[in-house]
């Protein structure tokens, strides 16, 4: 089944307001609820905010809810505006004190959303940071949007490491996809994998030279998901001018 058939399926318990060939808008078929835009084409802007889940998000088991949150506020912001962009709709985010640090979240109330997260994109409910994995549509997906999705991962948990860039995952089936998702956009990386003594626990681990980030941003070619990057502190002299 195609994608866009996988989403109109996947969404068919809601009440459509409207269907094109590139979006439908739905609304739950009771109780108070707003029209939410869902797109059925894949683009960047979608693929990076589903990594950003993977690494930094939640998805409630309660209540049909999407959590992400963090430390950078500024990276928050730009992930709420791209999921107006996205889903059409504004969302609100929050601040609260965690470890004398402000730490900001964004919350996204949406039976539709957290629909196709959960169903399309394969994001399960609860704790899942050992057993989340790349999505089989971003796998088959081209270059920008393998791109993309590998900056939404990147500015969400990468960053320095090995002299070069990185990141760390307790999910070794993420490990195994993100070394092929790599090398399809033509970087290689070097891998490893060690026992966290503390938890008894198995993780894995990825590192690249700092001017591939040039590279990944240069595939990419959706303007606010380049921004994200090129914004992105932790990476910045990375770049080649």
């Amino acid at each position: 089944m195609t994608y866009k058939k996988e989403i109109i399926d996947c969404l068919k318990d809601m009440k459509t307001i409207s269907k094109n060939n590139t979006e439908i808008v739905v609304k739950a078929k009771f109780g108070p609820s707003k029209n939410i835009r869902i797109p059925l084409i894949l683009d960047e802007q979608l693929a990076c905010f589903i990594a950003a889940i993977i690494e930094d998000g939640h998805l409630q088991k309660e209540k049909f809810q999407i959590i992400l949150d963090g430390f950078d506020k500024e990276l928050i912001e730009k992930f709420r505006i791209i999921c107006i962009n996205i889903f059409n709709k504004e969302f609100n985010i929050n601040q609260w004190i965690e470890n004398k640090k402000n730490r900001y979240r964004l919350t996204i109330d949406s039976k539709a959303i957290h629909t196709i997260i959960k169903n399309i994109f394969e994001i399960p409910t609860g704790k899942k940071s050992n057993i989340v994995k790349i999505p089989e549509f971003i796998k088959d997906s081209n270059k920008r949007i393998k791109s993309a999705f590998i900056i939404g991962i990147m500015v969400t948990e990468g960053g320095r490491r090995m002299r070069g860039f990185g990141l760390s995952t307790s999910s070794k089936q993420l490990w195994e996809d993100l070394i092929q998702l790599f090398n399809d956009i033509g970087i290689e990386v070097k891998k490893d994998k060690w026992i966290y003594k503390k938890y008894n626990k198995e993780y894995y681990g990825i590192s690249f030279k700092k001017e591939n980030i040039h590279i990944i941003n240069k595939k990419c070619k959706n303007k606010e998901v380049k921004n994200i990057l090129l914004e992105c502190k932790n990476f910045k002299e990375g770049y080649i001018s």
